[in-house]
């Protein structure tokens, strides 16, 4: 991000050039103290000037940051008196809403519940969920903001890393304890092998868990959910992230007959546009996100 210099970035400025303090600021302006921090810094160094030096506890502005906070000021009253003005008195309040895309797996299995906790605490009245599982899917005239397996960069778009992919086989208790058994990597040849994709990931499964046999049933899905599915009703393997699959394993519905894993080819990261990054709503639901995936994994 190359010219952090929207009203969002010189909002945030403003607000802790005027409070003195990151933390005061962040609840001012309904944001985490870290979102503010990092809209400061990236100002900074856009503008290759410090802005603030620290007097104690305090944050007080440089020469360049008192100049640039007399004109924020102005500019935000002259703003805010505007809004003021032509403002209707009795108007309805605006509807609160959020459009997000979401992998299907990945909404079924943890994320559609979990949105509903977000709109709680942003004081949402609307929210949609769109299905897209890699970025090119993803339909930007609606979504705000997308949760994305895939691997970066995309151009004109911000985006933050939610998780690292470890794949490991998972299949339901009741073909755990079926026969043929699963008592060693090789016996899964005699099992039938749920893929997403072109087997590529089973095959280096099966390399890193030295088994040299290929299995000779495969079934081939156009997403992970359909794999997933197929497994829970114990009809085979999958290959699934710990970090997808961490409900169904602490719900007992999965097991994880080996634990050989394999990085993924790719990961879940949570974009949206550049444009739209200092934005208050995305930015508290881009780290509301983050924060609730880090819970996931440590699950």
């Amino acid at each position: 991000m190359k010219h952090p210099h929207g009203l969002a970035y010189l909002r945030v400025f403003e607000t802790v050039a005027r409070i003195g303090s990151v933390r005061s600021a962040a609840i001012e302006l309904n944001v985490t103290p870290g979102a503010v921090s990092q809209q400061i810094h990236n100002l900074q160094d856009a503008l290759g000037v410090p802005l603030f030096v620290r007097d104690g506890r305090r944050l007080r502005p440089t020469e360049a940051g008192r100049a640039l906070q007399r004109s924020a000021a102005v500019a935000f009253s002259e703003i805010d008196s505007c809004v003021e003005e032509i403002a209707k008195p009795g108007a309805l309040p605006v509807s609160r809403s959020v459009t997000i895309a979401v992998p299907p797996a990945l909404a079924v299995s943890w994320f559609a519940t979990q949105m509903f906790d977000f709109a709680q605490v942003a004081g949402l009245t609307k929210f949609r969920i769109l299905s897209a599982v890699d970025f090119a899917q993803v339909d930007w005239r609606l979504a705000d903001i997308a949760i994305v397996y895939g691997s970066p960069p995309w151009k004109g778009f911000s985006w933050s890393l939610m998780a690292n992919i470890v794949l490991r086989p998972v299949c339901s208790p009741r073909l755990l304890n079926s026969s043929p058994s699963l008592k060693s990597p090789r016996d899964v040849s005699d099992h039938w092998l749920l893929h997403e994709d072109d087997g590529s990931e089973w095959l280096r499964w099966l390399t890193a868990a030295n088994v040299s046999q290929t299995a000779s049933r495969n079934a081939h899905f156009s997403t992970l959910m359909m794999a997933m599915t197929a497994a829970l009703e114990g009809r085979g393997l999958a290959l699934v992230s710990d970090f997808l699959a961490s409900d169904y394993l602490q719900s007992g519905r999965l097991v994880r007959p080996f634990e050989t894993g394999i990085e993924g080819s790719r990961s879940y990261y949570c974009v949206c546009a550049e444009s739209r990054a200092t934005e208050p709503q995305i930015m508290r639901m881009t780290e509301w996100i983050l924060d609730r995936s880090r819970m996931q994994q440590r699950i």
